[in-house]
Protein backbone atom coordinates (compact mmCIF):
# COMPACT_ATOMS: atom_id res chain seq x y z
CA UNK A 1 0.00 0.00 0.00
CA UNK A 2 3.30 2.33 0.73
CA UNK A 3 4.06 1.65 -2.59
CA UNK A 4 0.82 2.14 -4.36
CA UNK A 5 0.77 5.59 -2.50
CA UNK A 6 4.14 7.23 -3.66
CA UNK A 7 3.82 6.21 -6.69
CA UNK A 8 0.86 7.67 -6.96
CA UNK A 9 1.93 10.72 -5.37
CA UNK A 10 4.94 11.13 -8.03
CA UNK A 11 2.85 10.92 -10.98
CA UNK A 12 0.31 13.34 -9.70
CA UNK A 13 2.21 15.69 -8.01
CA UNK A 14 1.60 19.15 -9.31
CA UNK A 15 4.52 20.32 -11.84
CA UNK A 16 2.72 23.32 -12.31
CA UNK A 17 4.36 25.50 -9.79
CA UNK A 18 7.67 27.90 -11.41
CA UNK A 19 10.74 28.66 -9.65
CA UNK A 20 12.02 31.91 -8.68
CA UNK A 21 15.53 32.37 -10.36
CA UNK A 22 18.17 32.24 -7.80
CA UNK A 23 21.36 34.08 -6.85
CA UNK A 24 24.32 33.15 -8.54
CA UNK A 25 26.01 32.34 -5.70
CA UNK A 26 23.78 29.33 -4.44
CA UNK A 27 24.16 27.71 -7.88
CA UNK A 28 27.81 28.07 -7.65
CA UNK A 29 27.79 26.48 -4.19
CA UNK A 30 25.47 23.75 -5.49
CA UNK A 31 27.74 22.87 -8.11
CA UNK A 32 31.32 22.98 -6.56
CA UNK A 33 29.67 20.94 -3.77
CA UNK A 34 28.63 18.19 -6.11
CA UNK A 35 31.93 18.39 -8.23
CA UNK A 36 33.65 18.11 -4.81
CA UNK A 37 31.91 15.57 -3.05
CA UNK A 38 30.58 13.35 -6.01
CA UNK A 39 32.04 13.75 -9.36
CA UNK A 40 35.64 13.62 -9.03
CA UNK A 41 35.50 10.81 -6.10
CA UNK A 42 33.79 8.83 -8.42
CA UNK A 43 35.94 9.26 -11.14
CA UNK A 44 39.13 8.42 -9.16
CA UNK A 45 37.61 5.13 -7.98
CA UNK A 46 37.15 4.13 -11.62
CA UNK A 47 40.73 5.39 -12.38
CA UNK A 48 41.86 3.64 -9.69
CA UNK A 49 39.73 0.22 -10.33
CA UNK A 50 40.35 0.20 -13.85
CA UNK A 51 44.11 0.69 -13.66
CA UNK A 52 44.02 -2.80 -11.25
CA UNK A 53 42.18 -4.40 -14.23
CA UNK A 54 44.85 -3.26 -16.44
CA UNK A 55 47.50 -5.12 -13.98
CA UNK A 56 45.50 -7.69 -13.50
CA UNK A 57 45.42 -8.13 -17.49
CA UNK A 58 48.89 -8.53 -17.69
CA UNK A 59 49.47 -10.95 -15.36
CA UNK A 60 46.81 -13.08 -16.44
CA UNK A 61 48.33 -12.99 -19.66
CA UNK A 62 51.83 -13.63 -18.35
CA UNK A 63 50.90 -16.94 -16.83
CA UNK A 64 47.60 -18.28 -18.17
CA UNK A 65 45.93 -20.21 -16.00
CA UNK A 66 42.02 -20.43 -14.42
CA UNK A 67 43.06 -19.25 -11.39
CA UNK A 68 44.52 -15.52 -12.87
CA UNK A 69 41.77 -15.64 -15.17
CA UNK A 70 39.48 -15.84 -12.07
CA UNK A 71 41.22 -12.83 -10.49
CA UNK A 72 41.02 -11.35 -14.08
CA UNK A 73 36.96 -11.84 -14.02
CA UNK A 74 37.40 -10.61 -10.57
CA UNK A 75 39.06 -7.13 -11.15
CA UNK A 76 36.97 -6.67 -14.27
CA UNK A 77 33.78 -6.66 -12.29
CA UNK A 78 35.29 -3.98 -9.90
CA UNK A 79 36.15 -1.65 -12.72
CA UNK A 80 32.78 -2.36 -13.95
CA UNK A 81 31.19 -1.87 -10.69
CA UNK A 82 33.20 1.96 -10.63
CA UNK A 83 32.33 2.59 -14.05
CA UNK A 84 28.76 2.23 -13.16
CA UNK A 85 28.55 3.76 -10.42
CA UNK A 86 29.85 7.51 -12.36
CA UNK A 87 28.48 6.28 -15.87
CA UNK A 88 25.80 8.96 -14.96
CA UNK A 89 28.19 12.11 -15.21
CA UNK A 90 27.45 12.60 -18.45
CA UNK A 91 29.12 15.71 -19.24
CA UNK A 92 32.76 17.17 -19.51
CA UNK A 93 35.82 14.76 -20.56
CA UNK A 94 34.07 11.80 -21.28
CA UNK A 95 32.29 13.14 -23.67
CA UNK A 96 35.43 14.24 -25.68
CA UNK A 97 37.05 11.89 -28.18
CA UNK A 98 33.63 9.21 -27.85
CA UNK A 99 34.70 8.00 -24.06
CA UNK A 100 31.62 7.15 -22.82
CA UNK A 101 30.60 4.83 -26.18
CA UNK A 102 34.12 3.63 -26.39
CA UNK A 103 33.56 2.28 -22.56
CA UNK A 104 29.95 1.12 -22.48
CA UNK A 105 28.28 0.86 -26.33
CA UNK A 106 25.24 -0.58 -25.37
CA UNK A 107 22.74 -1.46 -25.98
CA UNK A 108 23.96 -3.23 -29.13
CA UNK A 109 20.86 -4.04 -31.09
CA UNK A 110 22.72 -5.50 -34.56
CA UNK A 111 25.90 -7.79 -32.11
CA UNK A 112 28.14 -5.70 -34.15
CA UNK A 113 30.30 -6.31 -30.79
CA UNK A 114 30.65 -9.89 -31.44
CA UNK A 115 31.10 -9.77 -35.42
CA UNK A 116 34.05 -7.24 -34.64
CA UNK A 117 35.89 -9.21 -32.06
CA UNK A 118 35.76 -12.32 -34.44
CA UNK A 119 36.95 -10.56 -37.45
CA UNK A 120 39.83 -8.90 -34.64
CA UNK A 121 40.66 -12.48 -33.89
CA UNK A 122 40.27 -13.88 -37.35
CA UNK A 123 43.16 -11.52 -38.62
CA UNK A 124 45.09 -12.26 -35.67
CA UNK A 125 47.14 -8.59 -36.37
CA UNK A 126 49.06 -7.69 -33.25
CA UNK A 127 49.83 -4.19 -34.93
CA UNK A 128 46.21 -3.56 -34.34
CA UNK A 129 46.36 -4.05 -30.78
CA UNK A 130 48.75 -1.41 -29.83
CA UNK A 131 47.45 1.16 -27.24
CA UNK A 132 47.21 4.05 -30.32
CA UNK A 133 46.01 1.55 -32.87
CA UNK A 134 43.17 0.21 -30.81
CA UNK A 135 42.49 3.54 -29.51
CA UNK A 136 41.33 4.39 -32.50
CA UNK A 137 39.84 1.04 -33.23
CA UNK A 138 36.21 0.75 -33.58
CA UNK A 139 34.33 1.80 -30.56
CA UNK A 140 32.32 -1.55 -30.28
CA UNK A 141 35.47 -3.74 -28.91
CA UNK A 142 37.05 -0.61 -26.63
CA UNK A 143 35.30 -0.85 -23.59
CA UNK A 144 33.25 -3.21 -21.10
CA UNK A 145 30.57 -5.15 -23.26
CA UNK A 146 33.69 -6.45 -25.29
CA UNK A 147 35.60 -7.35 -22.19
CA UNK A 148 32.03 -9.55 -21.15
CA UNK A 149 32.31 -11.01 -23.96
CA UNK A 150 36.05 -11.91 -23.89
CA UNK A 151 35.59 -13.05 -20.18
CA UNK A 152 32.48 -14.45 -19.43
CA UNK A 153 30.72 -16.11 -22.61
CA UNK A 154 30.82 -19.68 -22.67
CA UNK A 155 33.42 -21.35 -23.22
CA UNK A 156 35.93 -18.25 -22.21
CA UNK A 157 37.93 -19.51 -19.73
CA UNK A 158 39.12 -22.93 -21.96
CA UNK A 159 39.51 -20.46 -24.62
CA UNK A 160 42.17 -18.09 -22.86
CA UNK A 161 43.72 -21.13 -21.60
CA UNK A 162 44.13 -23.72 -24.19
CA UNK A 163 47.41 -22.53 -24.96
CA UNK A 164 48.61 -22.00 -28.23
CA UNK A 165 48.87 -18.65 -30.71
CA UNK A 166 45.22 -18.29 -30.78
CA UNK A 167 44.91 -18.55 -27.08
CA UNK A 168 47.62 -15.55 -26.97
CA UNK A 169 46.05 -13.43 -29.14
CA UNK A 170 42.82 -13.29 -27.82
CA UNK A 171 44.89 -12.65 -24.28
CA UNK A 172 46.42 -9.79 -26.04
CA UNK A 173 42.91 -8.65 -26.99
CA UNK A 174 41.71 -8.25 -23.57
CA UNK A 175 44.85 -6.82 -22.33
CA UNK A 176 44.37 -4.47 -25.04
CA UNK A 177 41.06 -3.07 -23.82
CA UNK A 178 41.83 -3.61 -20.17
CA UNK A 179 44.22 -0.96 -21.10
CA UNK A 180 42.18 1.14 -23.01
CA UNK A 181 39.44 1.35 -20.23
CA UNK A 182 42.50 2.56 -17.99
CA UNK A 183 44.13 5.02 -19.99
CA UNK A 184 40.35 6.88 -20.88
CA UNK A 185 39.58 6.81 -16.85
CA UNK A 186 43.09 7.73 -16.00
CA UNK A 187 42.40 10.53 -19.00
CA UNK A 188 39.14 11.62 -17.95
CA UNK A 189 39.94 11.95 -14.27
CA UNK A 190 43.17 14.24 -15.13
CA UNK A 191 40.89 16.38 -17.14
CA UNK A 192 38.64 16.83 -14.23
CA UNK A 193 41.48 17.80 -11.61
CA UNK A 194 44.61 19.15 -12.98
CA UNK A 195 45.83 22.18 -14.29
CA UNK A 196 43.94 25.76 -14.15
CA UNK A 197 42.34 24.16 -17.19
CA UNK A 198 40.30 21.51 -15.42
CA UNK A 199 37.04 20.85 -15.37
CA UNK A 200 36.98 21.16 -11.89
CA UNK A 201 37.77 25.42 -12.46
CA UNK A 202 35.25 25.14 -15.61
CA UNK A 203 32.57 24.49 -12.89
CA UNK A 204 33.66 27.28 -10.68
CA UNK A 205 34.49 30.03 -13.18
CA UNK A 206 30.97 29.38 -14.38
CA UNK A 207 29.72 32.76 -15.20
CA UNK A 208 32.98 34.18 -16.15
CA UNK A 209 34.44 36.14 -18.62
CA UNK A 210 35.80 33.43 -21.87
CA UNK A 211 34.25 31.19 -19.30
CA UNK A 212 32.54 27.35 -20.44
CA UNK A 213 29.30 28.08 -18.85
CA UNK A 214 27.89 31.62 -19.65
CA UNK A 215 26.22 31.12 -16.02
CA UNK A 216 26.67 28.87 -12.71
CA UNK A 217 23.01 27.79 -13.44
CA UNK A 218 24.15 26.15 -16.89
CA UNK A 219 26.41 24.23 -15.25
CA UNK A 220 23.60 23.33 -12.48
CA UNK A 221 21.39 22.00 -15.84
CA UNK A 222 24.34 19.79 -16.37
CA UNK A 223 24.95 17.98 -13.17
CA UNK A 224 20.56 17.87 -13.51
CA UNK A 225 20.90 15.97 -16.77
CA UNK A 226 23.29 13.40 -15.30
CA UNK A 227 21.18 13.07 -12.28
CA UNK A 228 18.17 12.46 -14.68
CA UNK A 229 20.04 10.34 -16.81
CA UNK A 230 20.82 7.51 -14.19
CA UNK A 231 16.97 6.91 -13.58
CA UNK A 232 16.16 7.01 -17.51
CA UNK A 233 18.51 4.84 -18.05
CA UNK A 234 17.05 2.13 -15.61
CA UNK A 235 13.71 2.58 -16.05
CA UNK A 236 13.84 2.87 -20.63
CA UNK A 237 16.43 0.61 -21.26
CA UNK A 238 18.26 -1.53 -18.66
CA UNK A 239 14.87 -2.57 -17.12
CA UNK A 240 12.58 -1.95 -20.42
CA UNK A 241 14.63 -4.19 -22.37
CA UNK A 242 15.22 -7.36 -20.90
CA UNK A 243 11.46 -6.83 -18.96
CA UNK A 244 9.42 -6.89 -22.75
CA UNK A 245 5.60 -6.28 -23.08
CA UNK A 246 4.90 -9.82 -21.01
CA UNK A 247 6.78 -12.58 -19.17
CA UNK A 248 6.13 -14.92 -22.41
CA UNK A 249 7.98 -11.73 -24.25
CA UNK A 250 10.80 -11.29 -21.71
CA UNK A 251 13.87 -10.64 -23.12
CA UNK A 252 16.83 -11.40 -20.64
CA UNK A 253 19.49 -11.30 -23.21
CA UNK A 254 18.98 -7.74 -23.86
CA UNK A 255 20.01 -7.09 -20.07
CA UNK A 256 23.09 -5.16 -19.91
CA UNK A 257 25.86 -7.18 -19.01
CA UNK A 258 24.19 -10.04 -18.75
CA UNK A 259 26.74 -12.83 -19.60
CA UNK A 260 28.53 -12.11 -16.35
CA UNK A 261 25.24 -11.81 -14.41
CA UNK A 262 25.51 -8.28 -13.56
CA UNK A 263 22.78 -6.50 -15.16
CA UNK A 264 20.65 -5.89 -11.64
CA UNK A 265 23.92 -5.18 -10.16
CA UNK A 266 24.29 -2.44 -12.93
CA UNK A 267 20.89 -1.30 -12.17
CA UNK A 268 21.27 -0.88 -8.69
CA UNK A 269 25.11 0.85 -8.79
CA UNK A 270 22.73 3.58 -10.85
CA UNK A 271 20.46 4.21 -8.87
CA UNK A 272 22.06 5.01 -5.41
CA UNK A 273 24.56 6.85 -7.87
CA UNK A 274 21.39 9.08 -8.59
CA UNK A 275 20.72 9.26 -4.93
CA UNK A 276 23.47 9.62 -3.56
CA UNK A 277 23.52 13.11 -6.15
CA UNK A 278 20.37 13.90 -5.00
CA UNK A 279 20.87 13.54 -1.46
CA UNK A 280 24.90 14.65 -1.07
CA UNK A 281 27.84 13.03 -0.11
CA UNK A 282 28.92 15.85 1.87
CA UNK A 283 25.47 17.32 2.73
CA UNK A 284 26.51 19.45 -0.72
CA UNK A 285 23.92 17.55 -2.95
CA UNK A 286 20.15 19.19 -4.75
CA UNK A 287 18.35 18.16 -1.60
CA UNK A 288 20.30 21.08 0.24
CA UNK A 289 19.40 23.40 -2.46
CA UNK A 290 15.50 22.50 -2.82
CA UNK A 291 15.06 22.83 1.10
CA UNK A 292 17.17 25.93 1.83
CA UNK A 293 17.37 27.70 -1.20
CA UNK A 294 13.95 26.67 -2.90
CA UNK A 295 12.02 26.56 0.22
CA UNK A 296 10.76 23.58 -0.85
CA UNK A 297 10.62 20.91 1.99
CA UNK A 298 7.94 19.05 0.70
CA UNK A 299 9.55 18.58 -2.55
CA UNK A 300 12.84 16.98 -0.50
CA UNK A 301 10.70 14.41 1.73
CA UNK A 302 8.80 13.39 -1.37
CA UNK A 303 11.85 13.06 -3.10
CA UNK A 304 13.77 11.47 -0.15
CA UNK A 305 11.04 8.89 -0.20
CA UNK A 306 10.71 7.96 -3.92
CA UNK A 307 14.77 7.31 -3.60
CA UNK A 308 14.38 5.19 -0.74
CA UNK A 309 11.84 3.14 -1.71
CA UNK A 310 13.24 2.26 -5.59
CA UNK A 311 16.65 1.32 -3.88
CA UNK A 312 14.29 -0.53 -1.48
CA UNK A 313 12.70 -2.21 -4.37
CA UNK A 314 15.64 -2.77 -6.45
CA UNK A 315 17.37 -4.74 -3.59
CA UNK A 316 14.60 -6.41 -2.67
CA UNK A 317 14.83 -8.50 -6.26
CA UNK A 318 16.32 -12.10 -4.95
CA UNK A 319 17.73 -13.37 -8.76
CA UNK A 320 19.71 -12.35 -11.27
CA UNK A 321 17.82 -9.75 -13.52
CA UNK A 322 18.31 -12.62 -16.91
CA UNK A 323 16.54 -14.97 -14.81
CA UNK A 324 14.22 -12.68 -12.65
CA UNK A 325 12.34 -11.26 -15.66
CA UNK A 326 11.01 -14.82 -16.40
CA UNK A 327 10.34 -15.32 -12.59
CA UNK A 328 6.43 -14.67 -11.69
CA UNK A 329 7.31 -13.34 -8.52
CA UNK A 330 10.43 -11.84 -8.76
CA UNK A 331 9.38 -9.96 -12.43
CA UNK A 332 6.51 -8.37 -10.33
CA UNK A 333 8.91 -6.45 -8.07
CA UNK A 334 10.84 -5.60 -11.46
CA UNK A 335 7.72 -4.29 -13.17
CA UNK A 336 7.23 -2.36 -9.65
CA UNK A 337 10.86 -0.81 -9.90
CA UNK A 338 10.25 -0.10 -13.41
CA UNK A 339 7.03 1.56 -12.44
CA UNK A 340 8.97 3.22 -9.40
CA UNK A 341 11.68 4.40 -11.77
CA UNK A 342 9.52 5.96 -14.61
CA UNK A 343 7.20 7.79 -11.42
CA UNK A 344 11.09 9.26 -10.17
CA UNK A 345 11.73 9.91 -13.24
CA UNK A 346 8.86 12.32 -13.90
CA UNK A 347 8.86 14.11 -11.15
CA UNK A 348 12.22 15.33 -11.56
CA UNK A 349 12.08 16.08 -15.00
CA UNK A 350 8.61 18.05 -13.71
CA UNK A 351 8.70 19.27 -10.07
CA UNK A 352 12.60 19.23 -9.25
CA UNK A 353 13.70 21.77 -12.74
CA UNK A 354 10.92 24.02 -11.63
CA UNK A 355 12.78 24.15 -8.38
CA UNK A 356 16.11 24.25 -9.17
CA UNK A 357 14.80 27.07 -12.08
CA UNK A 358 16.52 25.08 -14.85
CA UNK A 359 14.45 24.66 -18.34
CA UNK A 360 12.38 21.89 -18.85
CA UNK A 361 13.54 21.32 -22.47
CA UNK A 362 16.23 19.40 -22.15
CA UNK A 363 17.04 15.93 -23.38
CA UNK A 364 19.32 13.98 -20.63
CA UNK A 365 20.30 11.47 -22.86
CA UNK A 366 21.40 13.91 -26.28
CA UNK A 367 23.94 11.67 -28.25
CA UNK A 368 22.69 8.33 -27.00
Amino acid sequence: MLRTMLIAVLLLADASAAAAEYDAAAYRRLNEGLVASHVVPRYARFAEAAAMLDREAGKACGAVSPAAVAGLRDAALAAQDAWQAVQHIRFGPIELEMRSTRLAFWPDIRNRTGREIEALLKVGDAAALAPDAFARANVVVQGFPALERLLFDAGAERLLTAGGADARYRCALVRAVAGNIAAIAAAVHKEWVEGADSYTAAVAKAGGEFARYRTPQEATLDLFKSLHAAVELVADHKLGRPLGESLAAARPKLGESWRSGRSLDNIRRNLEAAQAMYLGEDGDGMSKFVREVAKDAALDDLLRRAFAQTTATAGSVAMPLAKAVADPQQRAKLETLKTEAAALKSILAQRLTAALAIPLGFNALDGD
